[in-house]
């Protein structure tokens, strides 16, 4: 699945120049305050961080650096200018320069300036080789940020062989100059895991430049130390300097030759010694590990260590497997402390990003503990997994927001799931969202994962009651008590929904229930998503205030939002009415939301798939989504959540002339999106009449066109520029529009 980096299209297409009118889609829209206690968050829909990675960049040439964040969770991307202020935190969420990014499926990505020309380039972990891809940071005035890759795979020479440089999935390495001769080095960790390889960037001695990577083993037991196989901890005075394997030790060290994958670290001169001591983050501890370096810069000597850091202040403590990174946070000139996971999973996923501020200097980097959700405290974050919900639960007229989650980490159990309410507080055209509480309804306490709301008047006494899913594939009903026009009181009606024969509703997996008037009779009937992919049909075949569930089918619409790429779809329904027409919105697995129509007087048949990636929207991975009108523009706001507790909210761009499109041709699909060599169109039938295909970039200029009577056209995008474009297809008075991406 491709990143959000890549796919949440935060760039408005204003076609220029060839007189066809621009295209309108969904942007973010970061412009609708949130407040938590009365304070307004900064970035309340960057979409939450549950194993951030970070990197300083410069992405507006204003010569600040500006922060990107990898989440290893999703593989997902968000970027923030950085406003510059002295002594703050002061970063703006800028999702339009997400898409800047390379991002196929990495891993992991970092941000390291390797040739000297002051723009950090881009290292990205290349699961194919094991190893690094690299792209170079090509950022002019005129151009704006831009990426070219210059490495496929970072090799090095090991003895007299060469091979990729390892790196292990779930490893970081430390990308520095540790041997201070002006190019770059790199620092990892071998198969085995245990002992820290040295890899020399001999660019300087052979060219005596430092715009290129010329790598090879200097060391195979970089500082003489070794890790333990049994914690986060350093075995001094290994006797391993010598450039080859290190040798093996006697005893309880042993244990340190066991394989050992899983360690994150960055190399810092943390005592202003000019050379390079050791920061790791470790799968084998919550803890963070500082190994000193007694030695040199060209003799790396590890003569003691802190497996408690920063024992003299509060020590990293955090389940499980924190990273470390080391950045001026706060624009005071001094580089801070930041720890978060290193894993996404069973990890902390809340009080998950750690701030040490750094209280002295870059020379001797005191660090003191200042809060546990950098960043994250400015948004809307409900641990992992956000089900979103819009709402008007008060009865007030106005639309709220319910998120529900998959859970927060808790030490007791693995996760507790609670669901938030934020009501409401604006008006009907401008939209504000305070939150009430984030254990709505004490729904935690029924120590259940996974739990996704849904609301309607199921009783008919002009208030909104409550179903609650989850990953058991039941669904909790509780009656609201409270009456119209008041804050709802639940009381708990069925533990599991039963049907109209009293058996228990079950779906599987991770139930993901709607409640709509599905056949417009004037009762709710229920919707149930699954982690199957497919969507159950319940019918209310009871009263209006007392309802009865009979299925009508497990395979509603015969829709399934699950590919070949995924074992499950996790499908995530959202049906509304649009001008008295039936729309569907389901959420999946892969991050993208799929559309479809033609469900009126079709409950039994197979519904049209409009579109399996509608309007290129992507937030990975197992999106939920929600639509309404928040503003009575006309045109439904879409709020999507997604895997890393975090919430993103979309709003249809007007900004611009907008294509008042006939009724679409036949349904087509493009593929791969993005794309690098070949871009394929294809269709769902063959067309009767000639269907006229063509490429045009954001400017409005056409760059290639087919006309074909088959069901597929094969487009050569190779040549084209890295960026958005879109395809039009025109087949006799009909015309319909798709987005997609070269990289």
């Amino acid at each position: 699945m491709q990143s959000k980096a890549i796919l949440t299209l935060a760039v408005i297409l204003t076609v220029l120049g060839t007189g066809m009118p621009s295209l309108a889609q969904y942007k973010i829209d970061t412009t609708v305050p949130v407040r938590i206690q009365g304070n307004q968050l900064k970035n309340p829909w960057v979409g939450g961080l549950n194993a951030p990675i970070f990197s300083e960049v410069d992405m507006n040439g204003d010569g600040i650096k500006d922060l990107f964040v990898f989440d290893r969770e999703g593989f997902r991307v968000s970027t923030y200018i950085n406003n510059g202020t002295p002594g703050q935190v002061d970063y703006t969420f800028a999702p339009e320069y997400e898409y800047r990014f390379p991002n196929e499926n990495y891993d992991w990505i970092l941000l390291k300036d390797y040739d000297c020309d002051g723009k950090e380039d881009m290292f990205a972990y290349n699961a194919s080789n094991a190893g690094m891809t690299i792209f170079r940071n090509d950022y002019t005035t005129q151009g704006g940020l831009k990426f070219t890759q210059t490495y496929s795979v970072l090799n090095s020479k090991y003895g007299t062989v060469t091979a990729n440089l390892y790196v292990a999935r779930v490893n970081l390495p430390a990308l520095v100059d540790i041997d201070y001769d002006g190019d770059l080095d790199v620092l990892t960790f071998p198969v085995t895991g245990n002992y820290i390889e040295f890899h020399k960037n001999r660019a300087k001695e052979n060219f005596n430049r430092c715009d290129t990577l010329v790598m090879e083993v200097e060391f195979s037991c970089f500082g003489n130390f070794g890790l333990s196989g049994l914690s986060n901890s350093a075995i001094l005075n290994a006797g391993c300097r010598i450039a080859a394997e290190p040798p093996h030790v006697s005893g309880d060290e042993l244990v340190q030759h066991s394989l050992h994958s899983g360690s994150c670290m960055i190399a810092l001169d943390i005592d202003g010694d000019n050379d390079y001591d050791i920061l790791n983050g470790d799968i084998l501890g919550d803890n963070m590990l500082l190994v000193v370096n007694g030695g040199s810069s060209s003799g790396a000597v590890m003569s003691s260590q802190d497996s408690l850091f920063p024992q003299y202040d509060v020590s990293v403590d955090m389940f499980t497997f924190p990273a470390p990174y080391y950045f001026d946070a706060d624009n005071d000139g001094n580089k801070d402390f930041i720890v978060t996971p290193c894993i996404s999973g069973p990890a902390e996923n809340y009080n998950n990003v750690w701030m040490y501020k750094n209280t002295t200097n870059n020379t001797t980097n005191v660090f003191n503990y200042t809060k546990n959700r950098f960043l994250s405290d400015e948004m809307i974050e409900v641990g992992a997994g956000a089900n979103t919900v819009l709402y008007d639960i008060d009865t007030d007229g106005r639309t709220d927001m319910i998120i529900g989650n998959y859970g927060y980490y808790s030490d007791i159990l693995p996760f507790k799931s609670a669901v938030s309410y934020y009501r409401n507080t604006g008006t009907n055209t401008a939209p504000e969202f305070d939150l009430i509480s984030d254990d709505f309804g004490g729904f935690m306490s029924l120590g259940l994962i996974g739990l996704k709301p849904t609301f309607g008047d199921i009783d008919a006494d002009g208030d909104a009651d409550i179903m609650l899913g989850n990953t058991d594939g039941n669904i909790i009903y509780y009656t609201n008590t409270a009456g119209a026009g008041n804050q709802p009181a639940y009381t708990l009606t069925q533990v599991q929904l039963v049907n109209q024969l009293g058996a228990v509703i079950d779906v599987g997996q991770f139930s993901t229930p709607q409640l709509v008037d599905v056949n417009r009779d004037g009762k709710l009937d229920l919707l149930i998503g699954e982690r199957s992919g497919n969507v159950n049909y319940y019918e209310n075949t009871g009263t209006a205030n007392v309802p009865q569930f009979t299925l009508v089918t497990t395979s509603f619409g015969g829709l399934n939002v699950t590919n070949g790429l995924n074992l499950y779809g996790y499908s995530y329904p959202n049906m509304y009415d649009s001008a008295g027409v039936y729309q569907l919105l389901v959420g999946s697995v892969t991050g993208y939301i799929y559309q479809y129509n033609n469900i009126d007087n079709n409950l039994g048949g197979n519904f049209n798939l409009v579109d399996s990636m509608y309007y290129s929207i992507h937030e990975p991975v197992n999106i939920s989504v929600a639509s309404a009108d928040l503003t009575g523009d006309g045109y439904r706001e879409l709020l999507v959540g997604n895997n890393a507790g975090g919430v993103t909210l979309y709003k249809y761009d007007t900004t611009t002339s907008v294509i008042d499109l006939p009724s679409q041709p036949a349904n087509f699909m493009l593929y791969p999106n993005p794309a690098s060599d070949q871009l394929v169109v294809k269709f769902d039938v063959v067309s009767p009449v000639e269907r006229a295909v063509s490429l045009y970039d954001v400017t409005g200029r056409l760059m290639a066109t087919q006309n074909i009577n088959s069901g597929i056209a094969l487009f050569d995008v190779s040549q084209f520029a890295s960026g958005v474009y879109h395809c039009r297809v025109v087949e006799g008075n009909q015309v319909s529009d798709k987005i997609f991406i070269v990289r």
